[in-house]
């Protein structure tokens, strides 16, 4: 039963939302005929996204064209709305929008316009958009919707064509929190705010805006060129447990501590929900027996905890974004040891917290690895010869499973730590997200 509806003004960008979608392990279909907008087979998937072709059109047949297709894919099982607008803002972007507000019929929804596309380097700063960090209209020759705005800022766009009440969020709302976003995004609504255009400069931005509509309350509509509405889906749409069948779960390790490291492992807890266990770096150096126990704590912990997830991680409790330059390798103990051996004892303690974990839990089907030291504990723990590799999933991260041991065929992506992109980890889990589903 379909719970996403996304129009498109053209095939291209609704299927490009639909691919987004889909790395959320949601199926989709993207459609073009206004006669496949009746057939029932359509709604046995998650989303449906149609393609209305209207992009050249006048506002008025585009606004007719979108009410139509509303209407027909409306539904009160339907979680998520959305318009897929271009990232450059062509089209008739304010027509559409009304014409979606206006067939969903609440006079209460609020079209939440976060017209980023950060991947694409276009962003959304104090109204106006950027593309590359320059203009719009110094970035392309034909601004279609955008000109007679003359100012560039979708905000004005909107001040100007948009039938209801119209206002801008910016970044210096965002420095104090989701939380107070959220409440901001909710005071606007109750006024009769039916559009907020939103600045957005990056995915983490994204993330702020969505946690803060869903905390909202309100009715909404996500209005953008796809990876606001992906991240909104996700968010909204968790996968229900009949879903999630045998190994499908994924447990990551990540034994260094670095300012890298401490990003990627934010921008992992903001993307999605996710169990992260801080592991105690000093009583995995301390005597055995003080090392022992915080094995055994974190494995309980994750087993426990790990029901109520499709992911888990193991962290150092020093990957944090407070976190000053790389690894201190000082021992707390008092006897010295070299840097060589205090990388060994941890990754090793690493390795047996993954191997007890993957013993209690065996629907883990895969295993995210930073750095080299603790792919070989892994593989130490587990009886495994090495890894079969077979693919790439970013520069200096593979995909590939384990040779042989106790648990063969166990889906692995390793990165090094010099892999230096902030979404590593996230790109990884969904790399793996995906391959659990083939």
């Amino acid at each position: 039963m379909s719970q996403c509806i996304v129009i498109a003004d053209e095939i291209t960008g609704g299927s490009s939302v639909g691919a987004m979608l889909q790395k959320n392990r949601l199926s989709v279909c993207s459609l073009m005929s206004a006669q496949a907008l009746k057939d029932e087979g359509c709604r046995k998937f998650d989303c449906v996204v149609y393609s209305t072709n209207s992009r050249r059109l006048t506002p008025e047949q585009s606004y007719q064209m979108v009410f139509y297709a509303a209407r027909l894919l409306k539904a009160p099982e339907i979680k998520v709305y959305a318009k897929r607008i271009d990232p450059a803002m062509r089209g008739n972007t304010c027509a559409e929008t009304q014409a979606l507000l206006d067939a969903l019929g609440d006079p209460d929804r609020v079209a939440i316009v976060v017209p980023a596309f950060p991947a694409l380097k276009r962003t959304n700063v104090g109204g106006y958009m950027m593309i590359d960090g320059k203009p719009l209209q110094k970035s392309l020759a034909s601004l279609d919707d955008l000109e007679p705005a003359r100012s560039g800022r979708v905000a004005d766009l909107f001040i100007e064509k948009f039938r209801y009440k119209s206002e801008a969020i910016h970044l210096k709302e965002y420095i104090k929190g989701a939380s107070f976003l959220a409440a901001r995004i909710s005071e606007l609504a109750a006024s009769g705010v039916r559009a907020l255009v939103m600045d957005c400069t990056s995915q983490e931005e994204i993330n702020m805006i969505a946690d803060a509509v869903i905390t909202s309350g309100i009715k909404f509509l996500a209005v953008d060129p796809g990876p606001f509405t992906a991240t909104l889906t996700r968010k909204v749409l968790r996968v229900s447990r009949e879903r999630v069948s045998r190994k499908t779960k994924i447990l990551g390790l990540v034994g260094l501590s670095s300012p890298l490291a401490a990003a990627q492992i934010e921008m992992l807890r903001l993307e999605d929900q996710v169990l992260i266990v801080p592991v105690q770096r000093e009583e995995l150096l301390s005597e055995e027996q003080r090392r022992a126990a915080e094995i055994n704590r974190v494995v309980d912990e994750i087993v426990t905890r790990f029901e109520n997830f499709s992911t888990a991680f193991a962290v150092s409790d020093s990957s944090s974004l407070s976190a000053q330059s790389g690894d201190s390798f000082e021992d707390p103990g008092s006897a010295p040891r070299t840097e060589a051996e205090v990388l060994e004892l941890i990754s090793g303690a690493y390795g047996q917290i993954a191997a007890k974990i993957l013993e209690r839990r065996p629907e883990i089907g895969a295993v995210y690895t930073a750095g080299a030291e603790f792919t070989v504990a892994l593989c130490r723990e587990l009886k495994s010869e090495g890894l079969k590799i077979l693919g790439q999933v970013l520069p200096l991260t593979a995909y590939g499973e384990m040779l042989d041991g106790v648990r063969g065929s166990l889906k692995v992506v390793t990165s090094a730590t010099s892999a230096t992109d902030a979404s590593t980890i996230v790109d990884s889990v969904q790399y793996l997200k995906r391959k659990l589903e083939t």
